[in-house]
């Protein structure tokens, strides 16, 4: 019902303007626009396709034992309109099983200071999680920002997105329940670059997260080693408290074709009132470097990075490596990628990863080795 109703709207758009002069644009990777002296409006989607092979028990729950998997981890399409001070947009994850909505907002657009956003929409914390999964340079997110990121949320926020800086605050519901009420998350993210050039990027960033958790459980916890088909997590089950209080600081650097990155994160759930518990801490920090090898730069935009994007027509090589730690509680976890991307074009890209993991839990001492492929293709 939900892709029929997608459906209905990408059909309502593209027919809307068709009593007035219309102007239509492809753009290779960027999408399909329809122009008219009053409206915009524009379809997009992306196919990821991954294989993910890994032995050792920091990611085969089984031991050390071997194993191998493939999925779509994504497939989206979306719709995205702009009329006068208002926009909106409606995304669709695609699955065999069930497909679901995975944005879906509105947004005015005529105060100077900022944009109001209402609806399901993601939430503005952390470099990583802000920049798309199309975009980012590994083929997955580190640890610790699937962990204390809360990613796409019903809720309201308000923000503002320039050049050089940017800044959002939004309160939203986190999809958990107390006592018959919804619990909220109120997160918080500002960025400041002094330097934005063609070819230099300076970036600095500083995100909150407050969150009630329902049903006192932070089931986030558990997080895999950077390699999203393994089996084995890192944390020893869901952490009990009434709310996350977290932080992250962001820093990048980017200059001609060598890039860098890092993000730390620090949060702390309070304990249960009455159990003996204790609070617990969580922190989580990761480092990445890379470098264009055909001399191409990863383009900023207000507060994100964009993909490499060739400007031959052999397309565009990128090497990259990255550590990343985790600490749930007394568990540690700590995994280094380095990895290879090709971009085809600015549709096509394929990446390879190569992901040396290991795991303290429970006084056990666990590593492993992984290997992952993405074919994406962006539309």
């Amino acid at each position: 019902m939900k892709l029929k109703l997608l459906a209905v709207a990408v059909t309502a758009a593209i027919s809307t303007p068709a009593l007035a002069e219309v102007e239509t644009k492809t753009k290779v990777g960027g999408g399909y626009t329809i122009k008219t002296s009053d409206a915009e409006f524009k379809v997009e989607g992306r196919v990821q396709y991954d294989f993910d092979w890994f032995d050792g028990d920091a990611f085969n729950a089984n031991g050390d034992d071997s194993g191998s998997d493939s999925e779509i981890r994504r497939a989206r399409i979306s719709l995205k309109g702009k009329v006068g001070d208002w926009a909106g947009k409606v995304e669709a994850d695609l699955d065999d099983d069930a497909s679901t909505i995975s944005e879906a907002y509105l947004q005015y657009k005529g105060w100077d200071f900022g944009d109001l956003t209402v609806g399901k929409h993601k939430a503005a914390f952390g470099l990583e999680e802000q920049t798309s999964s199309k975009d980012i340079t590994a083929i997955e997110r580190t640890m610790s920002t699937n962990a204390f990121a809360p990613g796409k949320l019903y809720g309201v926020s308000l923000g503002n997105a320039e050049n050089n800086y940017t800044w959002n605050l939004g309160i939203y519901d986190n999809e958990g329940e107390e006592d018959d009420n919804m619990t909220t998350t109120i997160a918080g993210r500002a960025t400041y670059a002094p330097i934005v050039t063609k070819n230099e990027v300076l970036h600095l960033g500083f995100g909150v997260n407050k969150t009630r958790l329902g049903s006192n459980e932070f089931k986030d916890a558990d997080q895999r080693l950077d390699v999203h088909l393994a089996t084995e997590k890192a944390g020893s089950g869901t952490i009990m408290g009434e709310s996350l209080m977290a932080y992250n600081f962001e820093i990048a650097y980017a200059n001609g074709p060598f890039h860098a990155q890092a993000e730390y994160f620090d949060g702390e759930i309070d304990e249960v009132k009455g159990s003996m518990t204790g609070d617990t801490d969580i922190t989580g920090y990761y480092a990445q470097f890379g470098y264009v090898i055909t001399g191409e730069s990863r383009p900023y935009s207000k507060g994100k990075f964009k993909r490499v994007k060739p400007k031959g027509k052999s397309g565009a090589w990128e090497v990259f490596g990255r550590w990343s730690s985790y600490e749930p509680g007394e568990d540690e976890a700590e995994a280094l990628t380095l990895g290879l991307n090709y971009y085809a074009n600015n549709a096509v890209r394929v990446g390879l990863n190569y992901v040396m993991g290991d795991l303290e839990e429970d006084g056990q001492d666990k590593d492993g080795d992984a290997l992952s492929l993405r074919f994406q293709y962006v539309f």
